[in-house]
């Protein structure tokens, strides 16, 4: 009887090994590569992990999906692309790893589709998991900047007011929103309203940050 358990147990774990590395070599390099994973990804799909495995995942697709190039790309590649990450990501949180990648994945699914409203909601829920996320709050921004006009990010409630405290507050996050603040002046009301609310040395280290983004 133990005996039988023994290979049963072996069974299983060779079985969850294998899942495992399946997963592991299923992921793509980055660029022209990590597109055409994503076009026509290995079968079975929605590929089946352990929750490390499908995190990592996720954060592949979101850096394709959410890379300034993407926007580039035919509409019926962004279409697939967008579908097969948001399969994923449904695959990753129904296998019980819900983590805000997947909720952004599928805000890009949404804004393929033109379901702008479901967008937002879905990057505020992505929001919610995970506020102070420096990677994940510039993926949201950038996704915002796909979907939104300048004046909708920047308005009462919008994506901005939402995440520029944090990324305008956090020492690894402060470059990249001076750099916004320097290249889109529709944003600069909206910025200069969270900075004045700062503590003093964030507001300076802030103001440093510009300065050094308008003298290159």
């Amino acid at each position: 009887m133990v005996g039988a358990a023994c290979v049963g147990l072996a069974i299983a774990s060779g079985a969850l090994a294998a899942r495992e590395l399946r997963a592991a070599v299923a992921g793509p390099d980055d660029g022209a590569r990590a597109a055409l994973f994503w076009i026509s990804p290995p079968g079975p799909f929605p590929i089946d992990a352990g929750s490390r495995q499908q995190r990592r995942l996720m954060a592949e697709c979101l850096s394709l999906v959410a890379a300034r190039d993407f926007a580039f790309h035919d509409a019926e590649v962004r279409a697939i692309v967008a579908s097969n990450c948001a399969a994923q990501a449904r695959h990753a949180m129904g296998s019980g790893t819900t983590i805000s990648e997947a909720a952004a994945l599928l805000a890009v699914e949404s804004i393929e589709r033109g379901d702008l409203a479901g967008a937002d909601d879905l990057l505020r829920q992505s929001r919610a998991m995970a506020p102070t996320d420096i990677g994940m709050i510039l993926h949201r921004i950038s996704i915002g900047f796909r979907a939104f006009p300048a004046e909708v990010l920047a308005g009462p409630g919008g994506l901005l007011e939402r995440e520029m405290p944090v990324l305008i507050g956090s020492g690894r996050g402060v470059s990249a929103a001076a750099s916004l603040y320097v290249q889109v002046p529709e944003l600069r009301p909206v910025v200069d309203r969270i900075a004045d609310a700062l503590p003093a040395t964030d507001r300076q280290r802030f103001l440093r940050a510009v300065q050094r983004r308008v003298n290159g």
